[in-house]
């Protein structure tokens, strides 16, 4: 779960500097195509062009914030199975030193859901990278 929390970290970082500097490069942008899009000379073929760019940028700016939004939620989540999973473990073993309770099923039943957890996370956590995987081969041609 350690190896998945900082992987998710890395990767949120990543994108979080992504959207920055793709941010930075639209406010530049939008300001050219402003420009461009009132000057009298501009021909319509170019102003279709800027108006395709502009939407382009804007797209890419929204797919990485919902990108982010996702990433940020399965932080928070996966957050919390290890907090889980970590009290689970304090729990059984304050339990085991006291004496006063013998193990039973129901604590190996919450170790099992964590587990379970912890699997969906990291399956999750795969189809996510799978995603973007395949959009950055589908949008290549765009580049």
């Amino acid at each position: 779960m350690d190896e998945v929390l900082e992987m998710l970290d890395k990767i949120t970082k990543r994108l979080q500097n992504r959207l920055e500097e793709t941010k930075v490069t639209a406010n530049k942008q939008a300001t050219a195509y402003a420009q461009i899009l009132q000057s009298s000379t501009a021909t319509q073929e170019q102003k279709i062009k800027i108006f395709i760019a502009r939407n382009l940028e804007l797209d890419r700016i929204d797919r990485l914030t919902s990108h982010l939004s996702l990433l940020y939620a399965l932080q928070i989540f996966a957050f919390k199975v290890k907090v889980m999973e970590v009290s689970v473990g304090n729990i059984d073993e304050q339990l085991t030193k006291s004496g006063a309770m013998q193990k039973n099923g129901e604590l190996e039943d919450v170790k099992k859901n964590i587990e379970a957890l912890k699997i969906m996370v990291e399956a999750h956590y795969e189809s996510m990278k799978q995603i973007h995987e395949d959009q950055n081969k589908t949008l290549n041609y765009i580049h």
